[in-house]
């Protein structure tokens, strides 16, 4: 008799809990639905078949029903004047091209004009070597090992470890892009020809709309620069924003490379040192061509800067992008 009721009151008590539960959710699931238009849109409304704002105006961007409007700014013709000014006081060929990624504006200053590339190309160098990681061409754990010829101390310092030095293909690339390294570069270089790409920037250009038909240099070979715009060059880092080149994973290894870069002469100088910035520099001294590219991160506000400098020292190419960089910075956190 005991055991029995025992038995009863067990499944009395399962039976009770599983009503609890089903209450439960469906006050919680209540308290959502009621609570709902107030947490995105600062209003109740409890009238029968209510709509939501974004089922209401379905054809307006969501930031804006969403209330982050505020964050969208529509006039950047003082900016312009302001740019224009700063670049009148340098007797040197500048160039600027500035965008705001909330909704695309933009403000160019001879944006469409070629220049010396230099070392920006490191950057579609990287997006073609993780695309034939995709393609499962190499994978990033593969392995290369560095040759006499690889050796270049024009920028960087992996050259000092000599010959014969064992590297992964994940090594080199992070090494090109933080440390803008030309033996890493080389050394990819060799990469690509072992896997059959002899124009490594051919897919990256022809993604972005660009012609670039520029073979691999031969082993030794000082590579030709090609000329670039800034345009151009902003394109490649919106592919990296948006990740529609590369997958997620392999657009922000990128973009992570490039923020911790050793180079913070030009464009982050402008801003605040808590900002983050993914960008890469330019230099060609014979030149004197300087640029500086890449996409500032101010809270709610990111913009992608892209700056260069032909015809003067680099003390001055590096003041006048510091100079256009805080502009920026203040006129997109101030409005």
């Amino acid at each position: 008799r005991f055991r029995c009721d025992l038995v009863n009151n067990r499944h009395m008590t399962k039976f009770a809990k599983i009503i609890l539960l089903f209450l439960l959710a469906v006050v919680t699931g209540g308290i959502y639905f009621w609570y709902e238009p107030i947490s995105r849109f600062g209003e109740r409304n409890t009238t029968p078949g209510y709509v939501s704002k974004d089922e209401e105006y379905p054809l307006i961007n969501r930031s804006v029903i969403d209330k982050a409007g505020k964050h969208f700014i529509i006039n950047f013709k003082p900016l312009r004047k302001d740019l224009e000014e700063i670049s009148q006081k340098y007797n040197h060929k500048t160039y600027v091209y500035f965008s705001y990624l909330n909704n695309a504006s933009w403000v160019g200053l001879n944006e469409r004009e070629d220049f010396t590339a230099a070392s920006t190309l490191k950057v579609p160098i990287a997006m073609t070597l993780l695309k034939a990681v995709e393609d499962g061409k190499l994978k990033l754990s593969d392995t290369y090992t560095l040759q006499e010829l690889d050796l270049n101390d024009g920028f960087g310092e992996l050259y000092k470890i000599g010959a014969d030095e064992e590297l992964s293909v994940a090594e080199l690339m992070e090494i090109m892009l933080k440390n803008s390294d030309n033996t890493a570069l080389n050394g990819i270089l060799e990469v690509f020809r072992s896997i059959g790409i002899e124009r490594p920037l051919e897919s990256v250009y022809g993604f972005l709309g660009w012609e670039f038909t520029q073979k691999i240099p031969e082993l030794g070979e000082t590579p030709d620069y090609s000329k670039i715009n800034l345009k151009t060059l902003s394109n490649v880092f919106i592919s990296l924003y948006d990740a529609k080149y590369l997958s997620i994973e392999h657009s922000s290894l990128i973009l992570e490379h490039l923020s911790k870069t050793e180079f913070n002469e030009r464009v982050v100088t402008g801003v605040p040192s808590s900002v983050n910035v993914s960008h890469k520099i330019g230099t060609d001294a014979e030149e004197n061509a300087y640029s500086d590219c890449g996409i500032i991160y101010s809270p709610n506000r990111h913009y992608i800067l892209c700056l260069g400098s032909v015809g003067a020292e680099e003390e001055s190419a590096n003041q006048f992008m510091s100079e256009v960089s805080k502009a920026v910075y203040n006129y997109g956190i101030n409005n």
